[in-house]
């Protein structure tokens, strides 16, 4: 028996009790030959977002430029104009002039944002707002009225576009913020709160009952009337054309099913219930699709954005993204914006659920709320790495056929949860110069791992705060709220009557300006494939590699109170290692292994001073069973010799002509996940592991059969 017949044997695995029924074929197709490798097994690529370093801001606090139009041109009380300074829940002042200043202004402006390292913005929606709701104003940009122009608060069309202009020129992109989930609460749902289908289900103008489910993603849906809602909508005569574009009008094109119950809420109570009452979009109908591509859209056409953060991603039904994505980057295309960028907000923290927003909802990126909540723990002291390193392996789940790598927006505290001083603060109850250590860890993560980091405005003076949403929206101009005024910050005192642009030298902006300058200087922290060396208590240890040129950085990381001294292997044997942040030079010694010292509460990131060196790749070898997290089916690919550039699973159907790629892996453990859902039950599956070195080299797996299991 020929040797390869032996070795493809020996590698098929019977697995009938997890779920996965694996057998060999007389049938089984040969591998992929030379002209698919080319394709199948490319090197993985990443967008331009994989390369960012995010601000983000609220227009309102940040500085004002215009007082003219503190009250968006309305007069009378606070609940006419929506301004009140000393009120957190109100307009500030801020607008698009103050957050532009004069574009190469350090102190204020955006130079200001650019010194310190930040390549893009992100700012809270533009669009006119409804002044008031209940008790506090729109001046965070979710209440939306007129989507088709700047609120009068924040300043003009052409303040706007001066704002964009300036960040072009100084090389920053722009991300808008968006809302496809709901608009301003107009609506009135008759007869209480959120009814679900099982109770009223939705009917036709006919009067027969039907699933949006069913037409979700298609070109038709029945015809409806504002009768038959499962709530009948209402209207005051004042509100009946409040909102523009003028489609937003028709009531017909919301769920009104009533306010999202959060105690008792199931998957469909939270796609098509009203998000705190705010009218939520009937997204499962075409021509709301279409007209909030075409609404958005415009935006793009007139103002050149380079991306959206998308609010409240959650909350839309499953098929809307394959729907909308794709009409969004048409326009953008056309607008000469070929990266256009998407990143949604699912505030899920386990990683393996919020994968399925990629896989089956097809959000391209997303915020990384499940590294969030580790590195503010890790950081914190109140846990170890391994819930870090845990994070980096759950990467594999969010990979998808295109080969494109899923960069998450990842970040340490928000507008909504909180800022990041305040939640390390209460995870470890520091405060002096360890605080500033612990708020530097955090960001050092973010910085050194892969991800876009997103950071929120002020952090860089050290603004702590006292919890989440209104008490983490401060001004950074001299502000009117008095509890701001003396609130604890993180390297500088209280702010007191005083701005925080005249703040000087606080250590947390010198720190995010220096982790931009090493990010800046080694891509390979922002895009190369990671192998987590070390993840022990606080000590976490991690090599990068630079696909193009194979150098390998290490990054250490301690969240200890005392130093720590290790011993790593790495893959670049007998060579010196250059001191890059927080650490000196190491001098070369014989074999793979170094020995790092780590400070307390620190991060240090060390460079190669050569390649890892010619590689030969040994045995590759797949394995093929159910997933324990998951009702995805796994292949696990592990290879034998010198470490892989990346690793493809590709996989072809019985009967097909072809292979396709399932999923590229940069970084060890190399694993694809298939979906038996989409493939016939019972279907004959064929996948093969493709290993290719940092040389282009190739090696491949024997082929593996699987059958679909549901």
């Amino acid at each position: 028996m020929p040797a390869s017949t032996v070795a493809c044997l020996a590698v098929v695995v019977l697995s009938v009790t997890a779920g996965t029924a694996l057998a060999r074929s007389s049938a089984t197709p040969p591998p992929p030959g030379p002209g698919e490798l080319k394709t199948i097994a490319a090197p993985p690529r990443t967008t331009a977002f994989a390369n960012q370093r995010i601000y983000f801001v609220m227009p309102d606090r940040y500085a004002n430029g215009d007082p003219t139009n503190d009250r968006g041109g309305k007069s009378g009380s606070r609940s006419q104009t929506g301004f009140d300074p000393a009120d957190t829940g109100y307009f500030h002042g801020g607008d698009y002039k103050g957050l532009t200043g004069t574009c190469d202004d350090p102190v204020k402006g955006l130079a200001r944002v650019k010194a310190l390292g930040f390549t893009a913005l992100w700012v809270t929606p533009p669009v006119v707002q409804k002044t008031v709701q209940a008790d506090s104003a729109g001046y965070h940009g979710y209440w939306g009225l007129d989507f088709t122009t700047v609120d009068p608060h924040l300043g003009t069309e052409a303040d706007f576009a001066a704002f964009v202009e300036c960040a072009h020129h100084l090389g920053l992109k722009v991300y808008l913020d968006v809302v496809v989930n709901h608009t301003a609460d107009v609506i009135t749902p008759a007869g209480g709160g959120y009814v679900g289908p099982e109770d009223i289900p939705y009917r036709d103008c006919h009067g027969k009952a039907f699933d949006p489910a069913d037409f979700a993603g298609t070109k038709t849906f029945p015809c409806l009337t504002a009768a038959s809602m499962p709530r009948a909508p209402v209207l005051l005569d004042a509100d009946r054309h409040a909102k523009k574009p003028a489609w937003l009008n028709d009531v017909r094109r919301y769920h009104n099913r009533g306010d999202i119950d959060f105690g008792s809420c199931n998957e469909t109570c939270f796609e098509q219930g009203d998000f705190f009452g705010l009218d939520d979009f009937f997204t499962e109908q075409p021509v709301v699709v279409k007209g909030l591509a075409e609404m958005y859209g415009n935006w793009i056409k007139r103002y050149k954005v380079d991306g959206f953060r998308v609010d409240t991603a959650k909350h839309v039904d499953r098929a809307f993204f394959r729907s909308w994505v794709p009409k969004i980057r048409a326009i953008a295309r056309e607008a000469g914006i070929p990266d256009f960028e998407i990143f949604g907000e699912v505030f899920v923290t386990d990683a393996v659920e919020l994968s399925s927003f990629t896989r089956d909802r097809a959000i391209p990126n997303l915020l990384d709320f499940p590294l969030q909540d580790a590195v503010v723990r890790y950081s914190g002291g109140t846990a170890g790495a391994k819930g870090i390193a845990a994070r980096l392996d759950d990467d594999d789940y969010f990979l998808t056929p295109s080969g494109v790598m899923p960069t998450p927006g990842t970040f340490a505290g928000n507008h909504d949860i909180g800022r990041v001083g305040r939640l390390v603060k209460d995870q470890s109850g520091a405060s002096g110069t360890e605080l500033v250590r612990r708020v530097n860890l955090a960001h050092s993560v973010l910085y050194l791992l892969r991800g876009a980091p997103i950071v929120l405005y002020g952090d860089e003076f050290g603004i702590v705060g006292a919890g989440g949403d209104k008490e983490a929206r401060q001004d950074l101009f001299p502000t009117a709220v008095k509890t701001w005024r003396t609130e604890e910050r993180v390297g500088s005192p209280p702010i007191g009557t005083g701005s925080s642009f005249d703040v000087v030298g606080n250590p947390v902006g010198a720190h995010l300006a220096e982790l931009a300058a090493v990010r800046a200087a080694n891509p390979a922290l922002a895009t190369g494939p990671a192998v987590v060396r070390i993840a022990s208590q606080g000590t976490l240890v991690l090599s990068r590699f630079d696909p193009l040129t194979g150098r390998e950085l290490l990054v250490g990381l301690n969240a200890s109170r005392d130093p720590v001294t290790v011993s790593v292997v790495t893959d670049s044997p007998g060579v010196a290692w250059e001191g890059l942040l927080g650490a000196p030079a190491l001098a070369a010694a014989g074999g793979k292994t170094v020995r790092l010292h780590l400070p307390a509460l620190s991060a240090s990131v060390w460079r190669a001073g050569g390649d890892i060196g010619a590689r030969t790749l040994g045995k590759v070898t797949l394995r093929v069973g159910a997933d324990d997290l998951t009702a995805l089916t796994r292949a696990t690919v592990s290879v034998t010799g010198g470490r892989p550039a990346s690793v493809t699973v590709a996989v072809r159907r019985a009967g097909a002509r072809s292979w396709t790629r399932l999923a590229t892996d940069p970084s060890p453990p190399y694993r694809a996940f298939l979906d038996p859902k989409r493939y016939p039950r019972g279907a004959t599956v064929y996948l093969v592991a493709i290993a290719r070195g940092f040389d282009g080299a190739t090696s491949l797996s024997p082929v593996v059969a699987t059958v679909a299991r549901r």
